[in-house]
């Protein structure tokens, strides 16, 4: 027969795990690794890390060089994990506060074919990065 300690500990512990799982992964790992969350406040974070836990597949996300760009958006670096579990490398991204909308700039072989699916949109978005977030 178990005691009531031993009891309770238990119950503790599947609380705390059924709490863990409650809470998404992506809310409790994405992290701006820089301190350039100072640059655009508290919400404006808030805002990004949320946008890109919400549009990449990385909840691991490290998210650097935060700051205003030109026409509104919120510019930044992003580094996320392939399948292998390996970071693919920081790549740029803005986000649109008033559009509630986000784009990473495409990597190279992205842009060689413009037939696939997608290729306007991801040219729209490096036209945009370059224009608003390149000095």
């Amino acid at each position: 027969m178990t005691s009531t300690p031993t009891r309770r500990a238990t119950a503790a512990l599947v609380l705390t795990a059924a709490l863990a799982q409650a809470v998404p992964p992506a809310a409790l790992a994405q992290t701006v690794e820089d301190g350039s969350e100072a640059a655009i406040g508290a919400a404006d974070t808030r805002t990004v890390l949320d946008l890109i836990a919400r549009n990449l597949n990385s909840p691991d996300a490290k998210v650097s060089a935060l700051r205003r760009g030109g026409g509104g958006v919120i510019c930044g670096s992003v580094n996320v994990k392939n399948r292998d579990g390996l970071y693919t490398g920081e790549r740029g991204f803005l986000v649109d506060l008033a559009a509630g909308s986000f784009g990473r700039v495409p990597d190279g072989p992205e842009l060689l074919d413009p037939r696939v699916k997608g290729f306007a949109q991801q040219e729209r978005v490096r036209q945009q990065y370059f224009a608003a977030c390149l000095d």
